[in-house]
C-alpha cells in the first residue's frame, strides 16, 4: 500500500511532537512510561526548591517534584506535590525533608521513612521538615557575629571617647609626668655614665671572685665533707647520757645546798648558827685591833737585846 506524501509528513510531525513532549517531561523529571503516586507536603518556605527536583530515599531517587503552588487566600504555606514511583510504598509517619543537594546549593527532597505499618495513598499529605544548609547556617552565624561586632565596636568607641576625655582633662599632669620621667632617665643616664668605671671594676671583681671560687671548689668540698663528718659525729656521740649525768649532778648539788640551808651537817651548822657568826665577827675585829697595835707598838710584843736581857716594864 502506497502512502502519499502528505500522510508521511503528518505522521512524522506527530512523532516529532510526541518525542518533543517526552523529552520535555524527561528533562522535567517525569517518566511517562512509569506509573507514579502523587503526595503532598506543606512548608513555611521551600528555600529555592524547584519543580523536577529529585525525591530520594537513602540517597536513591524514587521520584521528583511535580508541582509547587502557593495560594495566600487558602493557606500561608507553600504546597509541594511529589510524584513517587508506585512501587515504593510510603509509611504514614514518614517525613519529607528539604535539603541541599550538592555544593552549588540545589534543593531536593529526602523521604525519611517511618516505622508505621499503615501506608499513604494517592493524594495524602506527608510531614514536612527543612534542613538548613551550610550557607544558611553560615549566614545566620555571620549575622550574629556581625551584630556582636557592632556592639563591641560601639563599646570600644565609648571607651575611647572616655579615654580621650580623661587625657584631655589631665593633659597638663600627663605632660608634667612625662617631663619628670625624661628628667629621671637623663639623671640615670648620667649616673651610669659616671659610674661606668666602677661598674666595670665591680664586674671584674665578680669575675675574679667566681674564678677564685672555682679554684677553691676542692677546698669547699672538703669543708662540706668535714661538716658532714662533724654532724655525723654529733649524732653518734652519747650526748643524751652526758646530759642525764649532768642533770643528776645538778640535782645532787641542789640536795646539798638544801641541807646546808636547813642547818644539817657541819657546814650547815656554821652557816645557820648566828651566835657563831657574831663570835667570828668579834674575833675578826679583835684580830684587826691586835694587828693594828702590833704595827704601831711592836716593842710591846717583840724585845731584842744585843748586850743582854733587860726586864720589860
Amino acid at each position: 500500500m502506497k502512502l502519499n506524501r502528505e500522510f508521511k509528513i503528518g505522521f512524522f510531525g506527530i512523532i516529532m511532537i510526541a518525542a518533543l513532549y517526552w523529552g520535555v517531561n524527561f528533562l522535567k523529571g517525569t517518566d511517562l512510561f512509569t506509573s507514579t503516586v502523587h503526595y503532598y507536603a506543606a512548608y513555611d518556605q521551600v528555600n529555592g526548591l524547584q519543580p523536577s527536583a529529585s525525591i530520594v530515599v537513602k540517597g536513591f531517587k524514587v521520584g521528583s517534584v511535580s508541582d509547587i503552588a502557593y495560594d495566600p487566600q487558602r493557606s500561608k504555606n507553600v504546597v509541594v506535590e511529589f510524584a513517587v514511583k508506585s512501587k515504593y510504598r510510603i509509611p504514614r509517619d514518614s517525613k519529607a525533608r528539604i535539603f541541599s543537594d550538592g555544593i552549588m546549593g540545589g534543593k531536593a527532597v529526602e523521604l525519611e521513612l517511618g516505622a508505621s505499618t499503615d501506608f499513604l495513598h494517592e493524594g495524602d499529605t506527608l510531614f514536612s521538615e527543612i534542613n538548613k544548609d551550610f550557607l544558611e547556617v553560615a549566614g545566620s552565624e555571620f549575622e550574629f557575629l556581625k551584630q556582636r561586632a557592632n556592639d563591641l565596636i560601639g563599646e570600644v568607641l565609648v571607651t575611647l571617647k572616655s579615654i580621650n576625655a580623661l587625657i584631655g582633662d589631665n593633659s597638663a599632669s600627663i605632660r608634667a609626668t612625662l617631663d619628670n620621667m625624661a628628667a629621671i632617665s637623663g639623671d640615670l643616664r648620667g649616673v651610669l655614665s659616671d659610674q661606668k668605671g666602677n661598674l666595670g671594676e665591680t664586674m671584674a671583681n665578680l669575675n675574679a671572685l667566681s674564678h677564685s671560687l672555682e679554684r677553691s671548689s676542692g677546698q669547699i668540698e672538703r669543708i662540706v665533707a668535714n661538716t658532714a663528718d662533724f654532724t655525723d659525729s654529733l649524732s653518734n656521740a652519747q650526748i643524751p647520757s652526758a646530759v642525764a649525768e649532768l642533770k643528776g649532778a645538778v640535782g645532787s648539788l641542789g640536795d646539798i645546798l638544801g641541807k646546808i640551808e636547813s642547818g644539817e651537817g657541819t657546814l650547815g651548822m656554821l652557816v645557820a648558827d648566828k651566835a657563831l657568826y657574831d663570835s667570828l665577827v668579834a674575833s675578826s675585829a679583835n684580830l684587826s685591833a691586835l694587828l693594828e697595835d702590833l704595827r704601831k707598838h711592836p716593842s710591846r710584843y717583840v724585845n731584842i737585846s744585843v748586850f743582854g736581857r733587860r726586864d720589860r716594864d
